[in-house]
């Protein structure tokens, strides 16, 4: 019978605490940005809202105990973590990013405390931890493709397995408080005879703490949710995701069971298998960077086609990636064993939060480079950095850690505890591959005795409402009650830290049991535009336009109904000057020359009778609200274009706009005469 001292004193206790605050942390991490960045679109530039990140810099709070923290601190910033992480998904509007900044507040304060309070069982803790870091990876990413990339345990009544871990973790948490001056924390009133006998340095801890926080950056920016890699690369989504389980299972197993088998890699293998996952993980996004020029005589640009050979350093950087996890375990064994003072961690911690916040900035900024000049000009294209930074910093701090901290012995823990914990990550792998399975979309419409079309172009702000709440239900609900058959979206790519990591699209498709193509990649830094549809889709690609602001990619696809095929095109055009409009008009409305059965929608940013509205009707694209109803509609820049239009070939017999709330754009569809 498991009771409270069962639960609390096994050997796998701070595996399964740190395995939930590991999650917490990534969960609660990821909903801090995304609200404050959803507050900051809504206003097209950053305001109060970005104070938010201030939680980041929460570990100053260790400072004021200088020398020593009381274990108290343990129990009340480990308690408050949970608590808010609960709160969160209960709440709403900037309530939702206070407590997300409260959890990841407390979290580091936990974190850096406990570092300090180690007094024995380094080598246990530390493995302990990793494992218990990998297994929370691995849960964020189980919970994720449950749902198709949204987490389900912060979802309607799921939320109860958010409930059913935080009360886990909080059992466990007061137990290691009431026990600690028998097991491994070192008591406030310890004598200071374990102090180290050489100062240390505060440049070596944080040294070692810019480790630690490279790899929270990596777990936020990459791994927490597989789907980022997958729209990186246009890679088979259910490959990347086993791909990555399974490396976090291996070495999860290796851990538990021969923990000792790192002995037999010299410290120089190591080094040159952190370089490999660095070099790797950055050419993963390089490969499929896209770096434009300032020409407009260079547009429209076609997306390079993805070969078989950029998908290698994806293969490294997976293959690889359990580096980060060895990592950690030797980044904590090195801080535990020079015994910093809490001044130390709270000062390393605090620039370890600036760090975050920076990187954070890097990863945005290549998707808004025309909005904050002159410093976002600087990073345009530069995706890449958000990557390469974080990996190569990682790399090098190891150059701190003496040969003692990498020395792993075989640990003693019960076998009935291993095989728990390896039957725990098992079914974790198995539920991951049956909800990736599950989740894929199998579109079985026929298009037999098919006597009309339904056709509809929306823009759904990073499925963000018109309040700036998260709203992928509503906005799946409203395509729903329209039942289109052909479906435009812009601004669909939450596949970033700014959405969240979550993938939209891939949600609707899910969903809607339709046929997606989402383009461009990520890495080229759009907004994004998607195609879904219940019949097949062939031929998609991705292009660019010229842009002063900011980078306009469309997506093209051919889409067969019965015996005709029809050449659709999303757009999402965007300029700071007029002369920038009207390039963009000119070479998107280029790509359909000499095509016929167009659909050309989109959010274009122009009404009817503008510059770019006229070259668009005088390329013989026909605006369908105008087809239906005799004028065009003056006061829309939401459009679907036809090419044929005259009856019988297009005859459109319903056009409506339904208006904004659900986004801050209508949705506007038609029905079309096959």
């Amino acid at each position: 019978m498991l009771g409270f001292k069962n639960i609390t004193n096994a050997d796998y206790s701070l595996i399964a605490l740190f395995s939930i605050l590991f999650l917490f942390f990534l969960q609660m991490l990821s909903g801090l940005v995304e609200r404050i960045y959803a507050y900051a679109l809504l206003n097209s530039e950053p305001d109060e809202n970005i104070l938010g990140l201030l939680f980041l810099l929460s570990p100053l709070v260790v400072l004021i105990f200088w020398k020593r923290a009381p274990n108290v601190v343990l129990l009340i910033s480990g308690e408050l973590m949970i608590i808010a992480r609960l709160i969160e998904p209960l709440v709403t509007q900037q309530a939702v990013y206070i407590m997300a900044g409260l959890s990841v507040g407390s979290f580091f304060v936990f974190f850096g405390v406990f570092l300090t309070k180690v007094k024995k069982q380094e080598q246990k803790i530390s493995v302990d931890m990793a494992i218990g870091l990998a297994i929370g990876v691995a849960m964020s990413i189980f919970y994720r493709t449950a749902n198709s990339t949204v987490d389900i345990s912060q979802y309607g009544w799921n939320q109860i397995i958010g409930w059913a871990l935080g009360i886990l973790a909080s059992v466990i948490l007061v137990g290691i408080y009431l026990r600690d001056r028998d097991e491994y924390l070192t008591d406030k009133d310890t004598a200071t005879s374990e102090e180290p006998t050489q100062k240390v340095g505060f440049g070596k801890i944080l040294g070692l703490t810019m480790g630690l926080f490279s790899i929270f950056v990596l777990l936020w920016f990459v791994f927490m949710s597989p789907t980022v890699i997958a729209r990186w690369t246009e890679g088979n989504y259910f490959g990347i995701v086993v791909g990555i389980v399974g490396m976090l299972g291996v070495f999860t197993g290796v851990m538990l069971w021969k923990p000792d088998l790192i002995n037999y890699l010299k410290s120089w293998v190591i080094a040159i298998w952190n370089a490999v996952f660095a070099i790797s993980l950055t050419m993963t996004v390089l490969v499929h960077q896209i770096f434009f020029t300032n020409d407009p005589a260079s547009f429209p640009l076609l997306a390079p086609a993805t070969q078989w050979f950029h998908h290698i350093p994806l293969a490294l950087a997976i293959l690889t990636s359990p580096i980060i996890y060895l990592n950690f375990i030797f980044l904590v064994r090195e801080i535990v064993n020079l015994k910093p003072k809490p001044s130390q961690i709270g000062g390393s911690f605090t620039i370890g939060g600036l760090f975050i916040i920076i990187m954070l900035f890097v990863q945005v900024l290549p998707n808004v480079w025309g909005y904050l000049p002159p410093i976002s000009f600087w990073f345009r294209d530069q995706y890449w950095l958000a990557f390469f930074i974080p990996a190569f910093l990682l790399s090098a701090t190891i150059l701190l850690i003496g040969p003692s901290s990498m020395k792993l012995d075989k640990l003693v823990k019960k076998r009935n505890s291993k095989i728990g914990i390896s039957v725990i990550f098992g079914i974790i792998l198995i539920g991951t591959i049956t909800g990736a399975i599950l989740t894929t979309p199998r579109p079985n419409y026929s298009a037999e005795g098919k006597t009309s079309l339904k056709i509809l172009t929306y823009n759904i702000q990073q499925g963000i409402n018109v309040s700036g709440e998260m709203n992928y239900d509503g906005q799946l609900e409203l395509i729903r009650a329209i039942n289109p058959d052909i479906i435009g979206l812009q601004e669909c790519d939450p596949t970033r830290i700014s959405g969240g990591n979550m993938d939209v699209v891939r949600y609707f498709a899910s969903n809607l049991n339709m046929y997606s193509y989402y383009g461009p990649k990520t890495v080229t830094n759009t907004y994004g535009c998607a195609i879904l549809s219940k019949f097949p889709i062939s031929n998609a690609l991705s292009f660019f336009a010229y842009s002063d602001e900011e980078q306009v990619g469309s997506a093209q696809a051919q889409i067969t109904v019965g015996s005709r095929v029809f050449n659709v095109f999303v757009n999402h055009p965007s300029g700071d000057e007029d002369i920038t409009t009207i390039y963009q008009a000119q070479e998107m409305v280029s790509r359909t020359s000499g095509l016929a059965d167009v659909i050309y929608m989109g959010d274009f940013n122009f009404r009817a009778y503008s510059a770019e509205y006229n070259i668009t009707i005088g390329a013989g694209l026909a605006d369908s609200w105008k087809t239906r109803y005799g004028l065009p509609t003056e006061d829309r820049i939401d459009h679907i274009f036809l090419r044929p239009y005259s009856i019988p070939s297009f005859m459109v017999i319903q056009a409506h706009y339904v208006e904004e709330g659900q986004s801050d754009h209508p949705a506007y569809w038609i029905e079309i005469l096959l």
